[in-house]
């Protein structure tokens, strides 16, 4: 019923229910904090290549250089190679590796290894007809160790004349060296060998330690008798030098003979080509002198001899004072016997042609072989023979 007029009416307020916190803001809040703890956990975790920042070191020893270098780089590492003399283990093997296997190391880090390697090699310098105390520094040098040897020689005293291993071959370093040093000549006197036989003019020398060079000659005495001989007796020559005779062929020089060209003083090119063209043979043979190297110091026959055409004449060529040095022998086997004399003489060497018997006529005058070989290296005026074809001469 409606409240009557004036009378107050008091009307009842409602209050609603108190409403409930929401709770998902503080999930997303959670979740957000759970992220980035874990990213930021990830992050320490990794370099800059995305990898831990360290492990560790692999076994590498027993492996090649090769195969252990490309396991290190597999884990991040760099191999620092050191290499150790071993002749037991195979080459390039890792002896041993720093830090060890199981060390634990940033990536990036370097692991020391050290492989097995052969004896180190070093060539053998040349010292041949050096004297001996520069030869011994150059050996030093080269880290070589020497040992001497003492004998009798024609050459210079205290000069190297040999050497083993040879100059220009490979040795382990510390190799020793032998070296032939001359002690000097061991000198002797020549004999008086005129009027002899060959053949006992020649067992003569041979017994006194020299060589003997013999050239055929007319001559009044008969068949086989030392005319002449260089040096004259009496002098003091060393062992093992070359003495030269002329032997009688038993017929005195023919009415048409030749006088010998006088070559002494000369060089060896200019009398060779003086006694050729005289219509003469000529060998040369070195000979120890202070004259100038392949200047021509005796004669045999002697200059203004006559003598008939074709006769040999033996010229003596100084090897010089001083050190020689070496050269390349001209390969003369082919040519003709002029050509290959005249090529060795132009090259500095002194030569000696021997009659070598052949049924080819096309050898009939050519060299056929030489001694020493064409391209071999010898001293510059040593003696080269050449051996020259011959036919045998047509039956009378």
């Amino acid at each position: 019923m409606p409240p009557a007029r004036g009378q107050y009416v008091q009307e009842e307020v409602v209050t609603p229910p108190p409403r409930r916190p929401l709770i998902w803001p503080w999930l997303l809040l959670l979740l957000a904090l759970v992220i980035v703890g874990i990213a930021g956990a990830y992050l320490l975790t990794r370099d800059d290549g995305g990898q831990a920042t360290n492990t560790e070191v692999p076994e590498v020893v027993g492996l090649s250089t090769g195969a252990a270098t490309e396991k290190l780089a597999q884990r991040g590492y760099s191999a620092i190679v050191r290499g150790r003399e071993s002749s037991g283990t195979r080459l390039g093997t890792v002896l041993s590796q720093n830090p060890p296997s199981g060390t634990e190391l940033d990536r990036g880090g370097q692991v020391t290894i050290v492989v097995a390697r052969g004896p180190s090699t070093v060539d053998v310098p040349n010292v041949v007809g050096l004297p001996v105390d520069q030869a011994l520094v150059r050996l030093r040098s080269a880290r070589l160790n020497s040992r001497t040897v003492k004998v009798a020689s024609a050459q210079p005293k205290q000069r190297v004349i040999r050497q083993a291993p040879p100059g220009g071959s490979q040795v382990k370093r510390d190799t020793t060296v032998v070296l032939t040093v001359s002690k000097g000549p061991s000198i002797a006197t020549v004999p008086a060998l005129r009027g002899l036989t060959e053949a006992s003019a020649t067992a003569t020398l041979s017994r006194l330690g020299f060589r003997v060079s013999v050239s055929k000659i007319p001559a009044a005495q008969p068949n086989g008798i030392v005319v002449s001989q260089a040096p004259p007796p009496g002098t003091k020559a060393p062992k093992g030098s070359i003495v030269g005779i002329n032997v009688s062929t038993g017929s005195n020089p023919a009415a048409g003979g030749v006088a010998v060209p006088k070559v002494v003083g000369l060089s060896q090119a200019v009398a060779v080509d003086r006694i050729e063209q005289a219509g003469l043979e000529v060998n040369s043979f070195p000979v120890r002198s202070q004259q100038p190297q392949g200047t021509v110091v005796s004669e045999l026959p002697a200059g203004g001899t006559q003598v008939p055409p074709g006769s040999d004449v033996r010229i003596n060529v100084s090897l010089g004072p001083g050190p020689r040095q070496r050269g390349a022998i001209p390969d003369v086997a082919g040519e003709a016997e002029t050509d290959a004399r005249h090529a060795l003489v132009e090259a500095g060497f002194t030569v000696q042609s021997v009659d070598q018997p052949t049924s080819d006529a096309g050898e009939n005058g050519i060299v056929v072989k030489q001694k020493p070989a064409g391209g071999a290296q010898a001293l510059l005026g040593s003696q080269v023979v050449i051996y020259v074809g011959r036919l045998p001469a047509p039956a009378e």
